[in-house]
């Protein structure tokens, strides 16, 4: 870089930072986060050249940060235990955080149901990627109206005419439903 004229160069734009101690190419990031794509510290550079030193330190400007937090509903039964759960999460309370919910589901879960009961005013997303927790295989055996419409699921996936996320979805609403 010495070879182009340049000890040092701000970069912009991107808001999350690259910063690390004295390096010569740094995207300080924005001075404070704007929303859950935008995790991690936020501040700005400071620094000082001279003749043969580049000194660079990255000062913290945004006490709050957005946080993603991970939640396993495997072993949660109802709407009611969830809710209560994530209630009782002892979380930093200067941050504020998106709920991922994980796992295998036993009952029917409503994002924006939970975050309006819910006690915890530093949840301000809840996120649903859960799957539905039901054996397919011991479905399809039931000589019943669920096995029926299993069976004709899994045949249409053999026949190739739906993905697999059309089918799992397809699976969850018709179980759902029943």
């Amino acid at each position: 870089m010495n070879s182009l004229g340049f000890d040092y160069i701000a970069m912009g734009h991107i808001h999350k930072t690259n910063f690390q101690e004295n390096k010569k190419i740094v995207y300080s990031g924005s001075p404070i986060s704007f929303g859950f794509d935008e995790l991690g510290k936020h501040g700005m550079v400071v620094g000082e050249i001279d003749e043969n030193e580049l000194r660079t330190e990255f000062v913290k400007l945004d006490e709050r940060m957005f946080e993603k937090y991970n939640f396993l509903v495997d072993y949660i039964t109802s709407s009611e235990e969830l809710v209560e759960k994530i209630s009782g999460l002892e979380l930093d309370e200067k941050n504020l955080y998106e709920v991922i919910l994980q796992g295998n589901r036993q009952f029917d879960i409503r994002p924006r149901e939970i975050l309006k009961l819910i006690e915890h005013p530093n949840i301000l997303k809840i996120k649903d990627e859960t799957q539905l927790g039901v054996d397919i295989e011991k479905i399809a055996t039931e000589n019943n109206l669920r096995g029926i419409f299993i069976k004709e699921i899994i045949q249409k996936y053999k026949e190739g005419k739906y993905s697999d996320e059309q089918i799992k979805k397809a699976i969850e609403i018709g179980l759902e439903v029943m």
